[in-house]
């Protein structure tokens, strides 16, 4: 009996212990709670027998108790929708305490949906298969469609990038136009405007066109369009001198009847005949359709000296807002930020909470933490189906206050995806001028630029952006091949402190240029990325455009398909160090554009470089082999050998233990344990799971037209319209000799109607007094044509005494000249092979033309046709340097 009775006390001996503990414990706060149903009433009580019925009506019974509050709150929502036609609006005077908090959540496991949207009465089926409904009166007109659960695409083009506009040929002012619009005319293939063919001119004027540029776009309304000639007109933003429109240029139009052609299109008459094209499976009966009512959902909004504070949202689902009160026109801004804010906003706020919520349906950015925002938390939320971008965390400029100052926020465990829906340019998670944030365990993916933003500063001045963590998030399936220069984690500025590290970014597809994993963008400083695995990207695992004391460490970068590490700019400063890492490739080169300058201004050591293809691994532009390389300091304790991963064909780089890269301290990674976290296998599988289409190939990018400048001189000389934006005409005569009085504009260019080839005016160049060089008077263009057939052509009247001369050339200090005519005494010459007698007074018709781009042959064709007599044609003349590739200057 004795170990009985031992077992006994024992037993006895636990017990008083766990009640001595239960003694010391403080009693947890018994909390109030309110309850919310969609059957409830706003002017009830909000206990369990009365029921509130709306987010409005729950917010407004909290701010009537009693303060301070003498216990926590919460509020909870029945299962059920709970419909908005404007935001609820909380500030300081909604807020909890720090033991005292007040929570706003769903019932455990139930469906509680707060949706802006409103749903539209039941579809008929037309003869067509055709889904209709008469929008009732009153109805909005609405930019945002959404059937069932999914969001319906306004009738539009097919195949977005793969479409382009072939040239700009005008851009002017118009009668009303807004500040910063301008009426830009279009070139663009005949066949692109076949809808508009049947289309009256009010509803061409309806239409709306999507552009594609660079790593921007932007959306204009159709003036007018001529699907005989190809021209199109739209009236929308002025373009910027950095990402104007070229042959390049995509294009989407949208919002014409006849462009309803495909599953899941829909279209609105003006007279509120919706009509949509279902999708497979979809069924008329048991399905609706909701609009879009309210342009926010929540706004939270303290002051910076009362911060709205300790508020908790949990387990709703926030959709359908339209995020800007119109669509219609679109300004170009990088990552869609200057324009474009969240449908939930926060404003000097501090300890606020998002957890466990949707957030779907939206026409703009999700969340926006703008000034004076600490402490926010958003963890374990769905964002999808955005127009724009998922989170943006603080402000473009640097606060001067520090209690405006945006910090120390978190962002975790999400899952955010399907963006960029309107607006292409946005990005899943986007931190300005903000220091301290943390983004963890987040799985972004399928958008079109790219996933996270760092930073907002153009070169070295001070930045506020300080040690932000971007860690452990799964980044994938960006840009798709419809925008260029983009990063998995893009980084702008100085940033010191910041880390980002232990990410798995992959399928990084740009269209022309810059598809990269890790993107150190203009002067980004002091940041730490380490421990990434980066793959199947087009331009690079890693590029920096220019920086300073970048630390890059111990990544794994494979498999890219130009270059596999880039470096844009040379500095006087120390770059970056690259060090411990892995390059595999199978295609491409090993290092881009330029790599000039010593270890004082970039160092690379103890890396493995492998390319997987069997070519020899070399180093440069100059195709130098490891040895060389390293007698200029670089790399050395570097290796070319198989680095030995699990399996790199599936994407697995964990090192085997021979690996020769553990041998030189190279860390293998894991990269299971990036993304969402694993201690939810559902939350994981749901971000596994994603209704992708099939792949596509990168868009074959198109051909430049022939690029022709148009001048008859039938305006101003200086024309402030700007005729051609690409090509606009500078007059370069104002300048005098030493001691000469200043020429003026008339003494030596001016209109003369006397003469003309063509129209009724012509430009005269002639001599006048204190002219500085023989090269005066000057019209030149800057067509900044890179690829294609230039051709120009114009009319001369020429004196007997004239001298004449005709160029192009390239950007650059020297700049290259390829094409050339010099005239003097009658005769033309230029370059080798080019002797012709030349007829005065009479007018000659030249014409040149010469292939531009990566296929220059540096010859070019020319045509002389003097009034009333045949033309002359010389073929294959010389270009001053045969290597001319751009063609950015055209002088007269």
């Amino acid at each position: 009996m004795e170990p009985t009775g031992l077992s006994l006390v024992g037993v006895t001996m636990r017990l008083r212990y766990q009640l001595s503990l239960l003694v010391l414990l403080p009693l947890a706060a018994q909390a109030l709670d309110l309850h919310v149903a969609p059957a409830g009433d706003d002017h009830a009580s909000g206990q369990a027998k009365a029921p509130l019925a709306s987010l409005e009506g729950a917010r407004q019974a909290v701010r009537k108790l009693p303060r301070p509050l003498t216990e926590p709150v919460r509020v909870i929502f029945e299962a059920g929708t709970y419909r908005l036609t404007e935001a609820v609006a909380f500030d300081a005077r909604d807020s909890g305490e720090a033991d005292r908090p007040i929570s706003y959540e769903a019932v455990p496991g139930a469906v509680v949906v707060i949706s802006g949207g409103q749903e539209l009465p039941a579809f008929t089926v037309d003869s067509a298969g055709h889904w209709t409904l008469s929008t009732p009166a009153g109805t909005p007109t609405y930019e945002q469609l959404w059937v069932g659960d999914r969001r319906a695409t306004r009738a539009r083009t097919s195949q977005p990038g793969t479409r382009f506009i072939r040239s700009v040929e005008n851009e002017n002012t118009y009668a009303g136009a807004p500040a910063g619009f301008t009426e830009l005319t279009l070139r663009v293939d005949p066949q692109e405007l076949r809808a508009f063919a049947a289309a009256s001119a009010s509803e061409t004027r309806e239409a709306l066109v999507t552009f594609y540029h660079k790593w921007d776009t932007t959306r204009s309304q159709v003036a007018a369009a001529d699907s005989a000639t190809g021209i199109l007109k739209v009236h929308g933003p002025a373009q910027k001198a950095n990402t104007a429109f070229d042959h390049l240029t995509g294009m989407v139009i949208e919002n014409l009847r006849s462009l309803l052609d495909e599953p899941g299109e829909w279209f609105l008459s003006r007279e509120g005949l919706l009509t949509y094209a279902p999708r497979p499976g979809e069924q008329a009966t048991s399905i609706r359709a909701t609009y879009a009512i309210a342009e926010k959902l929540l706004t939270l909004t303290g002051k910076a000296d009362s911060k709205i504070h300790h508020l908790t949202f949990r387990g709703f689902s926030f959709r359908h807002a339209k995020g800007l009160p119109s669509l219609a026109t679109a300004v170009p801004n990088q990552a869609a930020v200057r324009t474009v804010d969240g449908v939930i906003t926060l404003e000097h706020a501090q300890q606020v909470t998002f957890e466990g919520c949707e957030l779907a349906h939206v026409g703009s950015y999700g969340f926006s933490l703008r000034q004076g925002c600490r402490e926010v938390a958003i963890e374990k939320c769905y964002l999808t189906d955005l127009g724009a971008g998922g989170i943006k965390v603080g402000t473009l400029a640097d606060e001067s206050k520090p209690e405006n100052h945006t910090s120390h926020n978190l962002i975790h465990n999400n899952i955010i995806r399907d963006g960029g829906l309107i607006f292409p340019c946005a990005v899943g998670v986007w931190i300005g001028q903000s220091s301290d944030n943390t983004v963890t365990h987040n799985e972004i993916s399928d958008f079109y630029y790219s996933a996270i933003s760092v930073g907002w500063r153009w070169g070295y001045a001070p930045s506020n952006a300080k040690r932000n963590r971007v860690e452990w998030n799964h980044l994938h399936h960006l840009g798709k091949g419809l925008l260029s220069d983009m990063g998995g984690v893009y980084t702008l500025g100085p940033s010191e402190g910041t880390s980002v590290s232990h990410n798995l970014i992959h399928d990084v597809t740009c269209f022309t240029y810059g598809g990269w994993g890790l993107y150190t963008d203009e002067g980004s400083t002091g940041i730490t990325m380490e421990g990434n695995v980066v793959y199947n990207t087009t331009d690079g695992g890693f590029h920096q455009h220019y920086g300073k004391d970048n630390i890059i460490r111990n990544n794994v970068f494979a498999f890219a398909e130009e270059h596999q590490v880039k470096r844009s700019r040379a500095e006087e400063h120390l770059s970056f160090t690259f060090e411990k890492n892995i390059i595999v490739f199978d295609r491409g080169e090993l290092l881009g554009s330029n790599w000039t300058g010593t270890t004082a201004n970039y160092l690379t050591k103890d890396n493995v470089y492998w390319d997987a293809s069997a070519r020899p691994v070399t180093f440069t532009d100059k195709k130098l082999p490891l040895a060389a390389w390293q007698k200029k300091g670089q790399d050395l304790g570097s290796l070319v050998s198989d680095p030995g991963f699990v399996d790199a064909a599936k994407a697995d780089f964990r090192l085997l233990p021979d690996s020769p890269a553990l041998a030189i301290g190279i860390q293998s990674i894991d990269v299971s344990t990036m993304g969402v976290l694993r201690d939810d296998p559902a939350w994981r599988q749901r971000a596994a799971l994603f209704e992708r289409g099939p792949s596509t190939d990168r868009p074959a990018r198109p051909i430049a037209p022939p690029l022709n400048i148009r001048q008859g001189f039938e305006g101003r000389i200086v024309d402030q319209q700007r005729p051609f934006p690409h090509a606009s005409p500078t007059l370069s005569v104002l300048r005098s000799a030493p001691g000469k009085p200043r020429v003026s504009l008339g003494d030596a260019l001016r209109l003369t109607t006397a003469k003309h080839a063509e129209g009724k005016q012509a430009l005269l160049f002639q001599d006048a007094p204190g002219l500085p060089s023989h090269y005066y008077p000057m019209l030149s263009f800057n067509p900044g044509h890179r690829q294609g057939t230039s051709t120009v052509s114009f009319s001369l009247y020429l004196e007997p005494k004239a001298i004449f001369i005709h160029e192009w050339r390239t950007s650059g200090n020297p700049y290259r000249t390829g094409p050339v005519l010099h005239i003097q005494n009658g005769r033309l010459s230029g370059v080798k092979g080019l002797d012709l007698a030349l007829p005065t007074q009479k007018w000659l018709r030249f014409e040149l033309s010469a292939v531009i781009g990566d296929q220059v042959t540096g010859r070019w064709n020319l045509k002389v046709t003097p009034e009333g007599e045949p033309t002359q044609e010389i073929k294959n003349l010389p270009c001053r340097n045969p290597d001319m590739k751009t063609l950015s200057w055209v002088g007269f």
